[in-house]
């Protein structure tokens, strides 16, 4: 995890650096969109100041918190052990933010450019890699798919995190399609809200249905 926290505080100062550099170079006066209508038109605008410093400033919180929070189970031995899978999720959290602030800079100085379909991308890619990891993440109570089923039988935890993470997996390749195949947002907001809340639901309805508990004495 110090490595890994390592690599993705190195991704936000990335991030910042980008922010940087466009502030250089963006007139005084340049806007910067930073919300989007569902149609991908940007209808919400900051000064370039603001703007910029508003995403490296997010992700470093999200990255202090992701580190810190699990030193709360540190007794956790499970979570010990899938530590190298949560290193891997932190880095790409990071990555998700280099990736916004670049698209931000980009679409402040052309308008043209279509930040959601990139970012999206993005996140499709960070579903890929995550699902692909789910299945080694022990037994724990912070991070995995935690129901009141895979937490009482570790069985229950161990084959719902790879029938998740198989069904991630696939998120992740139909999201990113999707963003680079179709310059419909609609459609996109839909895929998105499709593949990343999907696998989940469908993991917690497979942990009950694979739960069986022990018969009473």
């Amino acid at each position: 995890m110090n490595r890994a926290t390592l690599l993705a505080a190195s991704l936000i100062a990335a991030a910042a650096a980008v922010g940087l550099w466009a502030y250089a170079v963006l007139p005084p006066d340049a806007p910067v969109a930073v919300h989007f209508s569902v149609t991908g038109e940007a209808d919400g605008f900051m000064p370039k100041g603001p703007g910029l410093a508003l995403l490296p400033a997010i992700g470093a919180l999200v990255v202090a918190a992701l580190t810190l929070a699990p030193r709360l189970y540190r007794r956790d031995a499970g979570l010990a052990a899938s530590a190298d899978v949560l290193g891997v999720v932190l880095i790409g959290v990071a990555a998700i933010f280099l990736v916004s602030e670049a698209a931000l800079a980009k679409r402040a100085m052309d308008p043209g450019f279509d930040v959601i379909r990139w970012l999206f991308v993005a996140i499709g890619i960070l579903l890929l890699i995550t699902g692909n990891l789910l299945g080694k993440v022990r037994h724990n109570f912070f991070f995995g798919v935690r129901t009141p089923w895979t937490m009482r039988d570790k069985r229950v935890w161990d084959r719902t995190q790879r029938f998740t993470g198989r069904l991630m997996v696939l998120a992740g390749c139909v999201l990113a399609a999707v963003a680079a195949l179709s310059a419909d947002h609609r459609l996109l907001i839909s895929a998105l809200i499709v593949c990343a809340a999907g696998p989940g639901l469908a993991g917690v309805a497979y942990s009950r249905a694979i739960y069986h508990p022990a018969p009473q004495a």
